[in-house]
């Protein structure tokens, strides 16, 4: 008697926060990319295609994000893997909701480089990954003070205002 197993299908979720982070010297998108892959081979886990969004993760609305989970929503894989969750994303409320209904759907999520499978762990990573964009938020505010109070503009030019290089 043969018993047919569930192949494994996955797709793996990329994502970096500025576009000035896909450079010839960042490699971040392209270490995501390799890492997914790696692990589908070591798993034998079949690699169906990949969704990327260059836009911050406290943005629930991505469309390479929201395209995946349709994807998987529809069947078209069974295993979603990122790199660590907080690719995922930085709301650890969306973070939460979407992986436990995925689980619902019989949709595992992975995080290749981090440990997500205990409930307490993936609590405390989403947690974790909140507040790390909180402290982005709050790093870039103080700098942006900073700068204001050394009379630096800061943001974009005002309207009408064009640079012209001697």
């Amino acid at each position: 008697m043969v018993i047919a197993s569930k192949t494994k299908r996955a797709v793996g979720y990329l994502r970096i926060s500025d576009p000035k982070q896909t450079g010839e010297r960042h490699r971040s998108l392209e270490t995501q990319q390799t890492s997914y892959l790696n692990y589908c081979d070591k798993n034998h886990i079949s690699p169906i295609t990949s969704f990327t969004d260059v836009v911050s993760g406290r943005r629930d609305d991505r469309k390479g994000y929201l395209h995946m989970l349709d994807f998987v929503k529809q069947g078209g894989a069974n295993v979603v893997i990122v790199k660590f969750l907080d690719r995922f994303g930085r709301n650890p409320k969306e973070i939460l909701r979407r992986i436990w209904e995925l689980q619902d759907l019989g949709i595992e999520v992975v995080a290749t480089d981090e440990d997500i499978k205990e409930e307490l762990v993936l609590l405390i990573k989403a947690g974790m990954a909140g507040a790390e964009s909180k402290r982005n938020s709050e790093r870039v505010r103080a700098n942006m003070g900073n700068a204001v109070n050394k009379g630096i503009h800061v943001g974009r030019p005002p309207y009408g205002l064009r640079y012209i290089k001697d």
